[in-house]
Formats: structure tokens, C-alpha cells, sequence
């Protein structure tokens, strides 16, 4: 029965303290609830203390208790559960990510009574079939999935050195420290002096309130002010925190991105609820960015104009003031200077030097080399207008020769060229990460969503690659295929010969439509692989997905019975106890059972017996189909008055390479030999010598 799930409280396996993890995590306990119930593993996963593979878990047994089904109501047998986990093991082998193939766990046979979840569940197995046959010839699909993995918001986001919060109100500045004292520098200042020292270590100081906001401050003191630093957004004051959400994932996001747009370059409709702009818009501001959380260079002409300056400032100082000397002592080389009786006159006498004399005819010449030099500055470094103005404070008013620049001008330079950088990377950086800050959901939702979808195009490629198709569903109690291919053999040899066979009443029944049916036929001739087929297509088929054949009928049962062969004659504990197994069968319930040579728990004769009553009892009871495999078919045959209908496997001997030749579809209301003899045969033929003498004695019994 169903049981409805309100609150966290009525999730198994969730106490208190795991609770308040999952309202913590998701907001509201409203939200968490919807995605425990509707299966987002993704974000399950993601809560603090919760795995992977304890989401998938939590999930399953979430879905048991709302739905009112376990895998066990339809599996009602270690066998039939051995052989539901060796079919899911073959299918995650084609899973594309590890979120796929932990979630194919939470798919499990239904019985006929949930017929509605089955059918939900194949139209969307078709849908999926249908995709990865488009996909097909698309090589670059897989690739790109193997790289989406779920989000991980889960890392420490280095401390910013460069950048310092500064505030003079004590509760502003508590409060600051609270909210970004692990990301940057928080500091209270109580006078403007202690402000501009402070302030000076930093290439970007912002002020979280107006204590400072009237007064006048150096040139080399550029504060950014917020008035009320609790109104403002985490990415104006630390874009780096919202840019590393998305770089430490960014492979992971850009390859759903690149999925989405493959999936709908073909067609499929995916993810409807996001735009083409807005994937457009993402993916760009994702380019800009590297997996450090960087802006990476070229991105920002105004950063890496900025940088060349840095990188280039003292060889260009260096190379145009040597050619600048170079200029001025060509000209004095060049120069005379003619002085008249009065300029005599007034040297002899000192009332003016020489040097002055000497300074006002080279002036000309001395401030037109130094603007030549500032200029070709100006123009090899790229610098805007504020910028040129600075130049002209590296040289000297007076005429000074050799020409030497100012080592503290040029320092000084540099570093109001640095706070520039610093500043347009942080401008930069707040408009990519308010751009990704608004696209941070859609961003979750696409890698969900793809990883989702690799769920059942895992699916579908297994069903492409074993050639699997959906089954027709019955009516009446039957299942009959054509071409059926036991996946367990088919998946260790690549190739394996198709058979056909039926029981119960479908398209492909013979004139006995039986639905109990005994199996005979030749050792190692394939009835245990028989088993194993019928086996799988029935547990596949409730569980909505495609089978093994080229064409399948099959009526949906309410459970499925598997019993495996026994290991050698029983003692009477074991004994009892298969037949307290057998009991269950008894009930009226539909179902399908599948018996492997039962007849070694006991003596040949008892076990003829004991089959016979079995196969009695499930032939009273309309719904139920049973394929029981047995060398005791005469035997059972004259232990029942029951019309039970016995098929066979049946050798026609050996080929060259002294294996059997086996017709491996069942022949209809036939009676097969063990054909022992050929077994002997075949030992006899690959032997000589005394070996050989011993099987030919054998050989001849027969």
C-alpha cells in the first residue's frame, strides 16, 4: 500500500539533524521534499553528509514507500533477483556518466497491478530508443556526456589580498566582517590618516558606509564607496565568489551546454523552458572565464592595454631616454655659443653664470628632444590622455645632461597603471559574475537535466546495440517471440543464434497454446539459456523496457518465480525447505514460473512426482505460464492425467569441429533425448589410446 510522504519526518532514513541538512541545502523543507519525492538525485546528492549512491538509495526506497511497490513484489525469488541484477549490470556498462549509472538503480520490475507505471515508463524507453537511433551516427555525443558530472559547489575560495572593505562605524564593520571577513580584508579606521595608509596597501579599497565620503584624498587614493554595504549584491564587493561557482565546474556546464545545442541541431526537443539567446548569453560569458576563476587574457582590451604598459614601461623609459641623450649630445656636438660684450661683462663680474647662459640657448632644443621622448612614450605604450599627463613628471625642468627620468615618478607610474588594472578586472569580473550569478539556476537545471537524460539514453543505446524492441503487451496469458537473444550470452560472445519459441496464447502459438509447458532436450543444448530468455524478457518487460527479440508478446503477470538448478541431491532439511519454496506458488495470483531440472532433490521417481503436483496446480490457475526444464519428461508425463505439453531441444549430432549441432528453438509437443552418446562420442573422437578405449566402451551401451 502507498504511503504518503508530508514531511521530512516521513522519509525512511531521515532524523532530525539530516533534515535540517536538507532545509539548510534546499531553502524550505517544501522544496527538499520535492526533490526527495520527485527523484533529483543530482541535488540530493549535493546536501552535506549525502553521496551519491546514498541519494539513489534514499530515492528508491522514497518511491517504494509513495508508489506502494518494492522490487521484491515482483521478484519473488533469489534467482529472479540474481538475474534483474546481472540485466542492470549489462545496461550501466553503456552509461555515459557515474550519475547514470548509479541511478539505473532505482529501476525495478512491476507487477501487472502497477500497469500504468510500466506503460509511463515505456513510452519513455521509446522516446529514448528513438533518440539514440538519431544520434547514431554522432560521434561527439558520448565524449561530451562523459564530461558532464553533477555540480560541485563544494571548495574554498581563496582570500582576496588585493582588495580591502574599509568602514569607520563599528556595526558596519562587524557586519562586514561577518559576511566577507574570510574573503578579503575587513578594517575599522578612526581618522583619515590611518585611512590613507591603509588604503595604500591596496590596489582596490572599498568603503562600506559615508563616514568618508566628504573628504579630500591623495591622488593615488581612489576609494570606491557603497553607502549601506548590507543593500549591496555578494558579486559588486567579491565576483570572484559567484565566477568559481561556475569555473570549478566549468567543463562540466559547457558540456551540457554543447549537449543541449547537439540535441536540438537534431531535432529533439530539450529543455524547451531555456532559450537559444540565453544559452548563447551563458556560453559566452563562460568563455571569458578559466577553470582558476580568472578572466582570461584578450578578453578585456582595456585590462591587457593596462598590462602592456606594465610589462613594458622601463624598457620603453630606458630605450627612448638613450635615444633622447643620444639626440642631445649630437646637438651640442653641433652647437656654438656666441657671447656679446654685455653678456661678457655681466659674466666677469658674476652676476650670471655661464651655465645660465648656456641653459637659455639650449632650452629650445633640450625641451623639444624631452617632448619628442615623452610622446614616442606616449605613443609606443598606448596611453590615453590622464595617462600622457603623468609622463611629463619623469623628466626634469631644468636642462640636465645626461637626460635622467625620475625613478620615484616612474614608480609611482606603475603603480597608479596597477590600481587601473586592479579596477577594470574587478568592473570586468562584476559583470561576468552578475551575468552568471542570473543564469546560475539554468545553469543546475541544464546539467541536471542532461544528466537525466543520459539515464534513458543509456537505455536507448543498449536497446540500439543488442537490437532490442519494445514488447507487445497481451491480453491473455501467453509470451511468444521470434529471434530471441539471451543478453547474458550475447554480451560475452558478440553474437548468438536466435530462437523462437512460445507458450500461453499469443500470435506465435502453436496448435497447443499450454500455458505450463515441460522443456527437454540435450545436455549443454541450451534449455538453462532458454530460461535465462524467458527470464529476461519478462523482467524487462515489466519494467517497461525494450527485449531481446525482434518482435515479443507477453502478458503481464503479478509475479515472477525463478528456480535455478539445484546443486546435487538434497537432505531432508534442504529438502523441506524447496518444497516450502514451491507453496508460494499455490496461490491464484498470475505469475510466471521458471524451474531448472528440479528433479535432482530427490530420487528420480519421488522427483517425477513432486514435479507432476507442481505442474498440476499452476495449470488450475488461468493467469499463471510455467516453463519447467526436466530429463524426467516420460516420467512426470505418467505421474499426471494433466495434458502437460512437453517440448524439446534435440542434438542431430556432432559437425568438424566435434561440437553439437542443436537446433536451438524448441520443437512443439516433442519428447528430446539427452543424446548422452553423443557426449561420449565427441570425448571418444578428441582422445586416443586407453582414454579413448574407455569412452568407446561406454559408447557402447547405447
Amino acid at each position: 500500500m502507498s504511503t504518503e510522504i508530508r514531511s521530512l519526518e516521513d522519509v525512511p532514513r531521515i532524523g532530525g539533524k539530516m533534515a535540517r541538512r536538507f532545509v539548510e541545502h534546499f531553502g524550505t523543507e517544501e522544496l527538499a521534499l520535492e526533490a526527495i519525492v520527485g527523484g533529483d538525485i543530482a541535488s540530493i546528492s549535493e546536501v552535506d553528509g549525502i553521496g551519491q549512491r546514498y541519494a539513489v538509495s534514499l530515492v528508491h526506497d522514497v518511491r517504494s514507500r509513495k508508489d506502494g511497490v518494492d522490487v521484491s513484489d515482483f521478484l519473488k525469488t533469489k534467482e529472479a533477483m540474481d538475474v534483474y541484477e546481472k540485466l542492470l549490470d549489462i545496461i550501466k556498462t553503456f552509461a555515459h556518466t557515474d550519475y547514470a549509472r548509479d541511478k539505473l538503480n532505482i529501476f525495478f520490475p512491476y507487477p501487472s497491478s502497477k500497469l500504468e507505471m510500466i506503460r509511463e515508463m515505456r513510452e519513455s524507453m521509446s522516446s529514448y530508443m528513438d533518440t539514440a537511433e538519431v544520434l547514431e551516427d554522432e560521434p561527439s555525443i558520448i565524449p561530451l556526456l562523459q564530461k558532464v558530472k553533477q555540480l560541485n559547489f563544494k571548495y574554498n575560495l581563496p582570500k582576496v589580498r588585493d582588495r580591502v572593505i574599509i568602514t569607520g562605524d563599528h556595526e558596519t564593520y562587524e557586519y562586514s566582517r561577518s559576511r566577507f571577513g574570510n574573503l578579503l580584508d575587513v578594517q575599522l579606521v578612526r581618522s583619515l590618516s590611518e585611512f590613507i595608509d591603509i588604503a595604500r596597501g591596496y590596489s582596490h579599497v572599498i568603503v562600506a558606509d559615508d563616514t568618508y565620503l566628504s573628504f579630500e584624498f591623495p591622488e593615488d587614493v581612489s576609494p570606491e564607496f557603497f553607502s549601506d554595504i548590507e543593500k549591496v549584491a555578494d558579486w559588486k564587493i567579491i565576483p570572484e565568489k559567484d565566477i568559481i561557482s561556475f569555473s570549478k565546474n566549468l567543463e562540466s556546464i559547457i558540456s551540457a551546454i554543447e549537449v543541449v545545442k547537439l540535441l536540438r541541431s537534431k531535432g529533439i526537443d530539450f529543455m524547451g523552458s531555456v532559450s537559444d539567446d540565453d544559452i548563447d548569453v551563458l556560453s559566452s560569458a563562460l568563455a571569458v572565464i578559466d577553470e582558476d576563476g580568472n578572466i582570461m587574457q584578450g578578453t578585456d582590451e582595456e585590462v591587457d592595454r593596462l598590462n602592456f604598459i606594465i610589462e613594458n614601461l622601463a624598457q620603453y623609459v630606458s630605450d627612448e631616454v638613450k635615444d633622447a641623450n643620444l639626440k642631445l649630445d649630437e646637438y651640442l656636438k653641433k652647437s656654438e655659443l656666441t657671447l656679446n660684450g654685455q653678456d661678457m661683462l655681466k659674466v666677469m663680474k658674476g652676476s650670471v653664470e655661464l651655465k645660465e647662459l648656456l641653459g637659455r640657448t639650449l632650452h629650445s632644443s633640450y625641451h623639444s628632444v624631452v617632448k619628442e621622448c615623452s610622446d614616442k612614450l606616449c605613443t609606443g605604450l598606448g596611453l590615453v590622455r590622464k595617462e600622457s599627463l603623468l609622463i611629463d613628471s619623469f623628466f626634469p625642468e631644468e636642462i640636465a645632461h645626461p637626460l635622467e627620468v625620475n625613478p620615484e615618478m616612474v614608480s609611482s607610474f606603475r603603480q597608479y597603471v596597477i590600481q587601473q588594472v586592479s579596477r577594470n578586472q574587478v568592473e570586468h569580473k562584476r559583470e561576468i559574475a552578475r551575468l552568471l550569478f542570473s543564469y546560475l539556476d539554468t545553469a543546475r537545471n541544464m546539467v541536471r537535466s542532461v544528466l537525466e537524460f543520459d539515464v534513458g539514453f543509456s537505455i536507448g543505446c543498449f536497446a540500439r546495440v543488442y537490437g532490442l524492441v519494445m514488447p507487445e503487451l497481451l491480453d491473455d496469458t501467453g509470451l511468444g517471440f521470434e529471434d530471441g537473444r539471451n543478453l547474458f550470452l550475447l554480451s560475452r560472445h558478440g553474437a548468438v543464434v536466435p530462437i523462437n519459441y512460445s507458450i500461453g496464447n499469443n500470435s506465435f502459438s502453436p496448435d497447443d497454446d499450454s500455458r505450463v509447458v515441460l522443456l527437454s532436450g540435450v545436455n549443454s543444448g541450451g534449455k538453462t539459456s532458454m530460461l535465462e530468455l524467458l527470464a529476461q524478457s519478462v523482467i524487462l518487460a515489466h519494467m517497461g523496457f525494450p527485449v531481446p527479440a525482434s518482435t515479443l508478446q507477453v502478458s503481464l503477470t503479478d509475479g515472477f518465480y525463478y528456480f535455478a538448478k539445484s546443486k546435487g541431491t538434497l537432505d531432508a532439511g534442504a529438502f523441506e525447505t524447496t518444497l516450502k519454496e514451491f507453496s508460494i506458488v499455490a496461490d491464484d495470483s498470475s505469475k510466471m514460473v521458471l524451474v531448472d531440472e528440479l528433479e535432482s532433490i530427490t530420487e528420480p521417481g519421488a522427483s517425477a512426482k513432486i514435479i507432476a503436483g507442481i505442474l498440476e496446480v499452476l495449470s488450475e490457475n488461468e493467469n499463471s505460464m510455467a516453463v519447467f526444464v526436466s530429463h524426467l519428461s516420460e516420467l512426470i508425463l505418467e505421474s499426471t492425467d494433466r495434458d502437460i505439453r512437453v517440448d524439446g531441444i534435440e542434438a542431430s549430432g556432432l559437425d568438424a569441429d566435434l561440437n553439437l549441432v542443436v537446433d536451438r528453438s524448441p520443437r512443439y509437443n516433442y519428447i528430446a533425448r539427452s543424446t548422452p552418446e553423443l557426449i561420449v562420442e565427441r570425448l571418444s573422437r578428441k582422445t586416443d589410446g586407453a582414454e579413448q578405449a574407455f569412452y568407446d566402451r561406454l559408447k557402447s551401451k547405447f
